[in-house]
Parts: structure tokens; C-alpha cells; sequence
């Protein structure tokens, strides 16, 4: 599983998202999984103020938040003149995945789209999917050439 490639205890995580009840099971979920540095805010604003902090390895998204949803937060981020923070691993989370919900939150850069209701299993192996996603985006950019991101049940997004 995940932990046979990453070394989760030495990720930095961020759970944005407007339920402070989502942020703690996301938060108790990714300890379970030995990850030891969490932290929660209630907002994309907030969201981008730590990334700006720095050290963030991991982002956990909602997508659908009061005031900026969480789309517009994986395009600002993305859009950073910081390498760091615009390449910052994350996943979309989301109780509507529709096709289309899925298909723009890859085409906005996010590297993984986890679905709720979730299992711990699912929770782990969106998160391996993400730092899967994001080696091949950034070889892809490399070779400048486009990245797809695999939508669940569908086809790939080029991104």
C-alpha cells in the first residue's frame, strides 16, 4: 500500500473545508495512516495563508465550501509563481461527484478526487493515486507534454 513508497509520518497534510466535523475525520483518518502533522482550516483564504506558510506536502480539498469553493482554490493554487505551492499534491474531496464535478476538478489541477462517504481504504489509495497523479504531471511538464488525469469510471481529463 501507500506506505511501502511514502513516508507519511514526515507529511505535512491540510484539510480545507467548511465542516469542522469533515476536517477532524479527515484529520483522524490521515493519523491512522501514521501521517503525524495535520492541520485544518475552515477556508480556501486560510487554505492559501498556510500554503504561503510553507513545508505543506498534501492537501485535502472540499470542493464545495461557503464563499470560494474548493475549484477556485486548486486555480489559485496552481496559478502560484511558487513551485512549491503550485505543486503541491492534492485531493478533491466531495459528497457530489458527478462526472462533471470530477472532470473540473481535474481539469483544475487537482491530483486525486475522493469521494464522500469514504472508507479508510479508499481514503489510502486516493491518496497514493495523488502522489502518483502529481509525478506524472510534472513529468509531463517536463516533456512539456499534456498530463490526463484518470476519472473514476471514465475517461482521462488532459490537464
Amino acid at each position: 500500500m501507500i506506505g511501502e513508497h511514502l513516508d507519511l509520518t514526515a507529511l505535512k497534510v491540510l484539510v480545507v473545508d467548511d465542516n469542522a466535523n469533515m476536517r477532524n475525520l479527515i484529520a483522524e483518518v490521515l493519523r491512522c495512516l501514521g501521517v503525524h502533522k495535520v492541520f485544518k482550516v475552515d477556508s480556501a483564504q486560510a487554505g492559501r495563508m498556510m500554503l504561503q506558510a510553507g513545508g505543506i506536502d498534501l492537501v485535502f480539498a472540499d470542493i464545495e465550501m461557503a464563499g470560494e469553493n474548493g475549484v477556485e482554490f486548486v486555480r489559485q493554487v496552481r496559478a502560484s509563481p511558487s513551485p512549491r505551492i503550485a505543486n503541491v499534491v492534492i485531493v478533491m474531496v466531495s459528497a457530489h461527484a458527478t462526472e462533471t464535478r470530477v472532470m473540473e476538478a481535474g481539469a483544475a489541477g487537482a491530483n486525486s478526487f475522493l469521494v464522500k462517504p469514504f472508507s479508510v481504504s479508499a481514503f489510502a489509495r486516493r491518496l497514493a493515486e495523488a502522489f502518483a497523479n502529481r509525478r506524472m504531471m510534472l513529468q509531463a511538464a517536463q516533456r512539456r507534454t499534456p498530463a490526463h488525469w484518470p476519472v473514476p469510471g471514465g475517461k482521462p481529463v488532459e490537464v
